[in-house]
């Protein structure tokens, strides 16, 4: 006899092998769905995790920009002229006459332009009307009228 059917043999008088065999080829086939399943699971929620983390932190930004903008709207009020000259006044300074002003000359520093006031020419009073300023205009262009 040939030791194959021999061995055929001894499995076929066994029916509990095959059935033990399957039902430990279905328990690792459970095994191995429930690992990967479980691993889907835990990356799942490490991204949602990641997810609520990123979403939290960006109203955290959104509340920190608003913020920053009302800061820097708040120093922009408080650097304005008239709120900086009303504080002057609270804290007893008085605007500088001219007989109080002292300038020093410093060797070697440019000197500031003059100031506009001292260096304008007084405006002239015009009495002259549209309709004589382009008569003249006209006249000197084509000669005076005959």
């Amino acid at each position: 006899m040939n030791p194959y059917t021999q061995l055929t043999r001894a499995f076929k008088q066994a029916p509990w092998r095959a059935q033990t065999q399957a039902i430990a080829a279905a328990a690792v086939f459970f095994v191995v769905l429930a690992a990967v399943g479980g691993l889907y699971l835990a990356t799942a929620t490490r991204a949602a995790t990641a997810g609520r983390d990123v979403q939290q932190l960006e109203v955290e930004k959104a509340d920190l920009l608003l913020e920053i903008d009302q800061l820097q709207a708040d120093v922009a009020s408080a650097r304005s002229v008239s709120r900086m000259e009303a504080r002057a006044r609270e804290l007893g300074f008085v605007p500088a006459k001219n007989d109080q002003v002292e300038y020093i000359v410093v060797a070697g520093y440019p000197q500031p332009p003059p100031t506009p006031a001292a260096t304008a020419a007084p405006v002239p009073n015009y009495d002259e009307t549209l309709t004589s300023w382009l008569a003249g205009r006209l006249e000197s262009v084509t000669g005076p009228a005959r």
